[in-house]
């Protein structure tokens, strides 16, 4: 194992002219001095994804540097430590944004694997039991299913539609799905 390194007695400076000079030694004194940053954070949700991130960061010093944005010599470990704390949050960011742009788990299933026993028979009564089951739902839940599905808003516009962010629309919609579900389970049955 590694001795820990210390960031007040290294030359950060010397570290990133050697590395940008070629040097793989000082990239992996680089890399642990960021690696040291993102456990501090706790970033271990995003652990596979540590050595892209060391390597932007890296990149963004080193053109610092050679731009001369960086004026003092031991400002450098400042900006490896600011710009690691930034892309990192670039990252959870994203990562949020595309967890919102996800297909929800019932989205594949819904119109193809489920269906409703529509029998032209007599008496059915699937549509007020529909209705009713509707009735029940939480009101903000009803009016986004009903945008979605019954009006053919995208999710976009039913986020507009309704006020509400596009991740609650969604996990409203998955709420009042799995509830309508619940209730119609007697009538539904799956396909072969």
């Amino acid at each position: 194992m590694l001795a820990p390194m210390s960031t007040s007695r290294t030359d950060w400076a010397e570290v990133m002219e050697r590395l940008i000079g070629g040097d793989r030694l000082a990239l992996l004194e680089v890399s642990r001095l960021l690696s040291g940053f993102l456990r501090r954070w706790n970033a271990y949700d995003f652990r596979d994804e540590w050595d892209d991130l060391i390597q932007e960061v890296v990149l963004a010093t080193a053109s610092a540097l050679s731009e001369g944005r960086i004026r003092e010599r031991a400002a450098v470990v400042g900006y490896l430590q600011s710009t690691a704390r930034f892309k990192l949050a670039d990252r959870l960011k994203r990562h949020l944004r595309c967890r919102e742009d996800d297909q929800l788990p019932w989205e594949d299933t819904l119109g193809g694997a489920i269906e409703l026993e529509t029998a032209e028979q007599p008496g059915d009564h699937s549509h007020s039991e529909l209705d009713q089951a509707l009735e029940e739902l939480d009101p903000a839940k009803r009016q986004a299913v009903l945008a979605v599905y019954a009006e053919g808003m995208t999710y976009e516009e039913a986020a507009a539609a309704t006020g509400l962010p596009l991740g609650t629309l969604k996990r409203y919609l998955r709420d009042g799905l799995g509830s309508l579900r619940r209730a119609m389970r007697p009538r539904v049955r799956r396909r072969r």
